[in-house]
């Protein structure tokens, strides 16, 4: 590929939130599955003290990413809120990695996560938008984002074995300094509607409740969300889970990183995949493959059953998480659009998923893997909830 090529494709506002997007997700990608080892091996935690640190990043989300988005909107440039979530988030990830105790790593977790998960769907709604107009597909772009996450599975998961768990802060640190360079020094101007300033704070907060309590939206945001919150228990426990099975740390970062390698290939053939399906239809078909992989978990299945197990994560996470953006894009009005896409966020990865994080933790001190049929029917609500988009 010539260096001219590389300038024209850079030169795209797509390009630009990707690296953005790819950054985070590296960041994530590390953080997810073995930041739990961390809060066990060095800062010794229990099971349930290390779900309720865990589930700040989610419970964060609902309580502080709706005032944060609403703030957000305001901005006649979109790009002044991510530049200072990135900087203020990355700070207070920094005093996280130098505490010590529950209640101090609790607290910091929740005001660390509130921040860098606010910023999230931001950059993801910006591509979304951006990419209705550029030369880049949002399912490229997401792949590539997935691509960073994989990155940092594999990675995270070799340095871990290699150095310990500490490695698992320094990669989480470096990525959000990434996240911070990109948004203050390469992101494009993209401006928000003018009358979203002049509704103001309360104006912005009353239209997003009006937008949330309409029965089709509601139903897009609890059955994304249930269908979400299934994944809790993976995500808190199943690095311990397979270490207790025998499995080493750099296999449980190839499973992760698997897992997302299928959601990357999805993702890539989205723009086939979405002529033939409608967003309702991947919300749903995407919830019932989360129940199947979540009762195929609970048998505790050996290493050769988890990859083809894996490879449903590519429908239980990218199908609902797709077919809810392309719902969330359809209904909100513009001028609310943050706080619409956080909304669906603070559900879909802060609420629900957060209060099964916190069960999870007592799920696994006193059942292990068989944790895991809690989920399954976690995600069977989810499902139940989206049914009727898609008979509509």
């Amino acid at each position: 590929m010539s260096a001219r090529l590389l300038r024209h494709l850079f030169s795209d506002p797509v390009a630009r939130l990707t690296l953005a997007m790819t950054a985070l997700f590296c960041g994530f990608g590390a953080a997810l599955p073995f930041l739990p080892r961390w809060l066990e091996a060095e800062r010794g935690l229990t099971g349930w003290e290390i779900g309720a640190v865990v589930s700040g990043a989610q419970l964060g989300r609902v309580i502080i990413g709706p005032i944060i988005a609403t703030w957000a909107d305001g901005f006649a440039d979109r790009r002044t809120a991510m530049r200072t979530l990135a900087i203020v988030g990355l700070a207070l990830y920094a005093a996280f990695s130098q505490a010590h105790g529950f209640a101090a790593l609790f607290a910091l977790s929740f005001l660390a996560a509130s921040t860098v998960q606010a910023l999230t769907p931001l950059v993801e709604g910006a591509a979304l938008r951006a990419s209705q107009r550029g030369a880049i597909p949002f399912g490229v772009a997401r792949a590539i984002g997935s691509g960073g996450f994989i990155l940092g599975n594999v990675a995270g998961g070799a340095l871990i074995a290699a150095y310990g768990p500490d490695m698992v802060i320094v990669w989480l640190l470096s990525s959000l300094s990434v996240v911070a360079i990109v948004t203050w020094r390469w992101l494009k101007p993209d401006a928000a509607p003018a009358t979203a300033a002049g509704l103001g704070f309360r104006g912005r907060m009353r239209l997003g409740w009006r937008l949330a309590t309409t029965p089709r939206f509601a139903r897009v945001l609890f059955g994304a969300g249930f269908i979400q919150a299934g994944h809790a228990f993976f995500y808190s426990f199943s690095s311990l889970v397979w270490r207790e099975q025998g499995l080493s740390d750099a296999m449980t970062g190839l499973l992760w990183a698997f897992a997302v390698g299928v959601e990357v290939l999805f993702l890539l053939a989205l723009p086939l995949i979405e002529r033939r399906m409608q967003p309702e239809a991947l919300l749903v078909w995407g919830g019932t493959a989360a129940v199947l992989r979540w009762v195929l978990m609970a048998l505790s299945p050996p290493l050769l059953a988890l990859w083809p197990i894996q490879a449903l994560h590519a429908l239980s996470f990218a199908a609902v998480h797709v077919g809810a953006l392309r719902l969330v894009l359809r209904e909100a009005p513009d001028e609310v659009m943050g706080l619409a896409q956080t909304l669906y966020a603070a559900l879909a990865s802060g609420l629900l998923i957060g209060l099964a994080t916190i069960g999870s933790g007592f799920l696994y001190d006193a059942f292990g893997g068989a944790g895991y049929w809690a989920m399954a029917a976690l995600a069977g609500v989810g499902v139940w909830l989206a049914a009727p988009l898609a008979a509509k």
